[in-house]
């Protein structure tokens, strides 16, 4: 994107419970470096800490790890209201569903005018007591605005003043796959299968696991942490797995490329998402991506029958998804269309795209209070 400075530069704080390395930290990450390039002061705050790499000046108000403690919970809602309070941002965004409520509560206390919470999920995965608390905060009307990442989040929250802005993401630098299998420990020939996200129950990277079980011409390859590490690599042991299945826990976000190159699938067996930026990322990569046949998944290559006729698959299927793999990978035609239509619904996906309706946002802020937020967001969409 063109960097062109504002003509009204705004403070900004995104405020996300932990960074994790996960889409909706990146996503943020890459915006506030957008948002800066238009010259807005943009920072980052997080709750607590995490085993993710954090952007460099990012704030965090708890070392440690996430907690459910009421005691530190409460405190953290004062902390948060203090250094609100303090930094007097022009604009609050929020990442996640509790770090949203503070958004809702904590920005209203500390009288700051633009609040807006971002969903990034299908509101049955969160957690129900979090949600009620949501559902109070946006009936009192403290929030001003709401994002929800594709329409697939948005209808399930029922809320007709929710705009969307779907997700969007750069496109990964290409490099050789020699020089992707070489950086990566990687066999130089055969066939790769890679898997990309958070080590958790929501990703479902067990499948994987099993997938690779009965396919023995294949190689593994999981990018990620997160908390199922512990049972992930006790599966691997079990099955007797550890020469064919590769833990890779982080990649430079600048040379992400890597794995994209040195895979020939992409798997993304996941049990809910909300628009996946890895499976953005793989759309502009040109990497078949065969993924869970769920709303998300559905709502992304929705403009193409050929991508949801190929790459959409049942869940837990695993002679379906084992079927698909070896016929895309042996019709070297079928391969060639699946990658002509990625390449055609890349654009839409580009994080430009992304980041320019956000930043239309503050636009709308700068004219006549009369012309409603989420009327002008969606109309320019």
């Amino acid at each position: 994107m063109t960097a062109q400075l504002s003509r009204h530069p705004r403070s900004i704080v995104f405020l996300g419970t932990a960074h994790d390395n996960g889409g909706t930290s990146i996503l943020a990450s890459n915006l506030a470096k957008a948002m800066r390039a238009r010259g807005h002061h943009v920072e980052e705050w997080y709750l607590f800490g995490s085993d993710g790499d954090l952007p460099a000046g990012a704030r965090v108000f708890v070392p440690a790890k996430r907690s459910r403690s009421p005691t530190l919970l409460i405190s953290l809602f004062f902390r948060v209201v203090a250094a609100l309070r303090q930094s007097k941002p022009d604009v609050l965004f929020g990442l996640q569903p509790y770090s949203n409520l503070l958004v809702g509560v904590a920005g209203r206390i500390a009288g700051i005018r633009n609040r807006i919470p971002t969903y990034h999920g299908p509101r049955a995965f969160v957690t129900p007591s979090l949600m009620a608390l949501d559902d109070i905060v946006y009936w009192l009307g403290l929030y001003t605005q709401m994002i929800a990442c594709a329409n697939n989040v948005a209808v399930t929250y029922h809320r007709d003043d929710m705009a969307v802005v779907v997700n969007g993401h750069d496109v990964p630098q290409a490099f050789s796959r020699a020089e992707a299998r070489k950086t990566l420990g990687l066999p130089a020939d055969g066939l790769i299968l890679g898997q990309i996200g958070r080590l958790s129950h929501q990703k479902n990277q067990s499948f994987s696991l099993e997938l690779i079980k009965r396919m023995p011409e294949a190689i593994l390859v999981l990018l990620g942490i997160g908390p199922d590490e512990a049972a992930l690599n006790s599966q691997i042991e079990v099955a007797g797995l550890a020469q064919r299945v590769h833990i890779v826990p982080a990649i430079a976000h600048g040379r992400i490329g890597l794995f994209y190159s040195a895979i020939d699938l992409a798997l993304f067996p996941s049990r809910y998402e909300g628009l996946s930026l890895a499976a953005i990322e793989a759309i502009h990569a040109g990497v078949p991506s065969l993924c869970t046949d769920i709303p998300s998944f559905r709502e992304m290559f929705a403009a193409s029958p050929l991508l949801t006729a190929q790459l959409l698959l049942p869940q837990g299927d695993y002679a379906a998804w084992i079927a698909r793999i070896r016929n895309i990978l042996a019709d070297q035609d079928l391969r060639r269309h699946i990658g002509s239509e990625l390449a055609r619904l890349s654009p839409a996906y580009g994080f430009e795209v992304m980041a320019e309706q956000y930043l239309r946002l503050f636009d709308q802020w700068d004219r006549p209070p009369h012309r409603p937020i989420r009327a002008a967001v969606q109309t320019g969409l």
